[in-house]
């Protein structure tokens, strides 16, 4: 690639900085110099370019999660001047694996491998003996654009692929440099998975700074680089933090501020603790925390989580509250689909994703918003808001308690009764012993069980009961209440209507067919009537709670009633009155047509309410 070093190029300095002899990548079982490192990379490329005439442009899939042997793979692919991903060998293929020209595995996982990646399959370990035949003399291949394709988390839908060129990457090299300052002497545990965007990040961050990469246990190290948990583990173990730790980075996932300081309280005087920000699509070189950059003292800790100042060469944007990247190389800002605040020269504040939000009764709520007011309590430790069983349903809360506290329902609408809106308010508290987080380190509200049914918290003016001083959910007033009146409104519409009105529903004269579409005509009043009386008992709950004035919502109600109900009456009536008798004809229009109209105005009026301020929340 022209113009700019390559990712490439970038590591080969860090290969010239730490010399042949140092180590270069440790694990429990392996250890490789930076020559070893180099050689092996080396032979393997000249094995992609002679076997799969693998060049630049072209994209190669590491297919294992082998640390070691992905370190090797992803260096050869470069030399070659092609783009490389990692990927998981067990699991879906993604579909962009179809683009690869080849494949680079175990034999182990080689049955898992499906017709739709493209081939050669080079194995690592049943092609062993013509890798290492091949020479290690470097190759002269230009590089292409991308160096990699990346993958997103995939904690709001399913993982996308995200290509991420050379010049993304070695700037954002550059960039991290300036805060982390690694050198040759470092160790640098590194705890993400090989197929993260993650694991990437911290390769080019260590490899291109001659520095060693830690992948096992038990090794010395003196920068982790890790997740929340993890970090958590590593600094409340017996004996405290490893001796000779100067920095921990932590990302993956966001932390609050109450946490960030619990974890600088455990490191020892003069360890750095940063929070690391950063999406794929920016190659996660996004933002960076420490709390010397806090202006003051912030209130409540635990409800504040901060995504600091953004790495040289990142601009942050908001867009309204939504938070906007420009990557490190330049080019256009990317939406990170989370949102955030900032106040004056303060850090960026993280105030939760867009794709978390919900509906409840027509009113959007914010997860994060009543996770970080739940977790002031100091009953609770953690917790995680999620939608309720159906459609509708007021939110349930997943508490991770503090040791000897039961957080309960009552404890949760008490704590929030004056910072979140009734709606919001969950209505179900479960406990559970941690929250879920993907092999990441990410948060993932997917694993959570909803339960099957959420009931809501007293509301004034709901008169439905299950007799017990409980409110009956939604389901529970149709099946209870509404179903039994419903028939008994059918029973009595059909027995009473020639009683009512008798010899109104006579067909005696009427010739078929035509006799038959009035009978159609009369089964379809007797059942709009029973829809009414139904929507009457059951359609308060049905309609969306605090979307519109309570007055407004209750004229919609009824007049979705009449609209129903009225045309069993109103048709027995016009068929008794005779066509001349202007005074009878002129009261039932006043009487059944002018209010159908009128009802039709305020049903559409709510509903024009309802859809113009759910716009101005959104």
């Amino acid at each position: 690639m022209a113009g700019g070093t390559t990712l490439h190029e970038l590591f080969e300095r860090g290969v010239r900085a730490a010399g042949k002899d140092r180590t270069a990548v440790i694990t429990d079982r392996v250890r490789l110099s930076y020559g070893q490192l180099d050689t092996r990379a080396a032979r393997l490329a000249r094995h992609l370019t002679e076997t799969a005439e693998i060049g630049p442009g072209d994209l190669v899939a590491v297919r294992t999660l082998r640390a070691p042997d992905v370190v090797v793979a992803v260096l050869a692919v470069l030399r070659t001047g092609a783009a490389f991903t990692v990927v998981s060998p067990s699991g879906r293929e993604p579909a962009e694996l179809a683009d690869a020209r080849a494949v680079i595995s175990h034999r182990v996982h080689s049955g898992r491998l499906t017709s739709t990646l493209a081939r050669p399959l080079i194995l690592l370990d049943g092609d062993s003996a013509a890798i290492d035949a091949r020479p290690d003399t470097p190759l002269d291949a230009p590089s292409g654009t991308d160096a990699a394709l990346l993958f997103t988390a995939g904690t709001t839908g399913a993982p996308r692929a995200v290509p991420v060129p050379h010049a993304r990457l070695t700037a954002a090299y550059a960039a991290w440099s300036e805060v982390f300052r690694l050198g040759t002497d470092d160790r640098v545990l590194v705890t993400a998975a090989p197929d993260t965007a993650a694991f990437t990040a911290a390769l080019v961050r260590v490899l291109g700074a001659g520095a060693t990469l830690v992948l096992g246990a038990g090794e010395p190290y003196t920068v982790a680089d890790t997740d929340p948990v993890t970090a958590g583990f590593l600094t409340s173990a017996p004996g405290g933090p490893q001796d000779g730790l100067r920095l921990l980075v932590v990302g993956g996932e966001r932390i609050r501020l109450a946490d960030h300081v619990a974890l600088e309280r455990r490191l020892t005087p003069g360890t750095r603790l940063i929070g690391l920000y950063g999406p794929a699509e920016v190659a996660g070189c996004g933002t960076w925390f420490e709390t010397a950059q806090l202006t003051g003292p912030v209130r409540e800790p635990a409800g504040h989580a901060y995504l600091g100042r953004p790495f040289t060469g990142v601009t942050v944007e908001l867009r309204g509250k939504r938070i906007w990247l420009t990557p490190p190389d330049g080019g256009d800002a990317i939406p990170t689909g989370d949102q955030g605040r900032r106040d004056g020269e303060g850090p960026l504040e993280f105030l939760g994703r867009t794709a978390d939000r919900f509906k409840v009764g027509g009113r959007t709520v914010d997860p994060y918003r009543v996770e970080a007011a739940l977790v002031t309590h100091p009953a609770i430790r953690d917790v995680l808001v999620a939608p309720g069983a159906s459609a509708g349903d007021r939110p349930v809360a997943h508490v991770v308690p503090e040791p000897g506290y039961v957080p309960d329902e009552p404890l949760v609408r008490a704590h929030l009764a004056k910072t979140v809106h009734s709606a919001e308010t969950p209505a179900v508290v479960v406990r559970i012993a941690a929250l879920p987080r993907t092999a990441a380190g990410r948060l993932d509200r997917g694993a959570l069980t909803r339960p099957v049914a959420t009931r809501p918290g007293p509301r004034p003016g709901r008169v439905v009961s299950s007799g017990k001083g409980a409110p009956l959910t939604r389901e529970e007033t149709l099946r209870t209440v509404a179903a039994p009146a419903m028939l008994i409104a059918l029973v009595l519409s059909i027995s009473l209507t020639n009683v009512l009105w008798p010899g109104s529903t006579d067909l005696s004269i009427v010739p078929d067919p035509w006799a038959w579409y009035f009978r159609g005509l009369y089964i379809a009043e007797h059942l709009a009537f029973v829809a009414g009386v139904g929507f009457l008992i059951a359609g308060r709950t049905l309609m969306p709670r605090d979307a519109a004035p309570g007055w407004l919502t209750t004229l919609a109600h009824l007049a979705i009633v009449y609209l129903l109900a009225s045309w069993w009456p109103q048709d027995n009536f016009y068929r008794l009155a005779a066509k001349q008798d202007w005074e009878r004809q002129a009261a039932l229009v006043y009487a059944f047509n002018i209010p159908l109209m009128l009802a039709a105005a305020v049903v559409a009026c709510w509903a024009w309410w309802v859809g113009t301020h759910e716009r101005e929340r959104d």
